[in-house]
């Protein structure tokens, strides 16, 4: 996950490999006033790729390369 604002998210796993039919990911928001802050360069992506078959259940930054 990529986000543009880090202290205001959270995200559990950060990275990881889901279990086929796994489809749970948290993501929360601290809380804050939009009508104060500026929210023009608030980005966030998810970022998601099918393992190689047979690898192993542990995540690669490779993968995505």
């Amino acid at each position: 996950m990529k986000t543009t604002n880090m202290t205001r998210l959270s995200v559990d796993p950060l990275c990881g490999v889901l279990d086929p039919k796994e489809e749970l990911m948290a993501v929360s928001c601290d809380t804050f006033n939009a009508a104060t802050e500026d929210l023009n360069d608030t980005h966030t992506t998810i970022e998601w790729t099918n393992t190689p078959d047979g690898a192993a259940k542990q995540f690669r930054r490779e993968w995505f390369q």
